[in-house]
């Protein structure tokens, strides 16, 4: 058993535990394979560029954190 000690309320610590975690998808967009995690209002956030060119990896428009628009299911 383990024992936190906070000055946090019991409900800011355990906000969210529990909650459904939606899994990443894989994207290509621009010639680059990245993970993806839908945030549900048509955009997704860039988890890991999944690539073998260092080039890649350096590129603004596919950093992890950035927000991309996901496209739309057929």
């Amino acid at each position: 058993m383990s024992l936190i000690w906070t000055v946090l309320c019991e409900d800011e610590v355990f906000a969210g535990f529990g909650a459904a975690v939606t899994p990443p998808q894989l994207l290509e967009q621009g010639g680059v394979s990245m993970l993806v995690t839908p945030l549900g209002d048509g955009t997704g956030r860039i988890e890991r560029v999944l690539s073998a060119r260092p080039a890649d990896f350096l590129r603004a428009d596919c950093q992890p954190g950035m927000r991309v628009r996901l496209p739309m299911p057929e």
